[in-house]
């Protein structure tokens, strides 16, 4: 049901509160570095750079299915930045 209301007035989130319940902080690690280092493997594995956004993006939700648009849209640029 949220899916269909996120398509209808948006989804206002913030793609971190959703980075952090599908990737838990580590004793080391906050949740986007998790994130990030999952990204690294899966764009690698999938002989997809980051720098080409679109299938970057699409790679990590073919990856990981609860990630929604917004949150992996953050993990691809903050690899990007990286």
């Amino acid at each position: 049901m949220s899916n269909i209301k996120n398509l209808i007035v948006g989804d206002h989130r913030d793609p971190r509160d959703e980075i952090q319940e599908i990737f838990p902080a580590q004793a080391t690690s906050s949740s986007e570095q998790v994130a990030s280092e999952w990204a690294r493997s899966v764009l690698e594995s999938a002989e997809v750079e980051a720098s080409n956004e679109v299938s970057a993006i699409a790679a990590l939700r073919k990856a990981e299915p609860r990630l929604g648009l917004k949150s992996a849209v953050f993990i691809t640029k903050t690899v990007n930045n990286s």
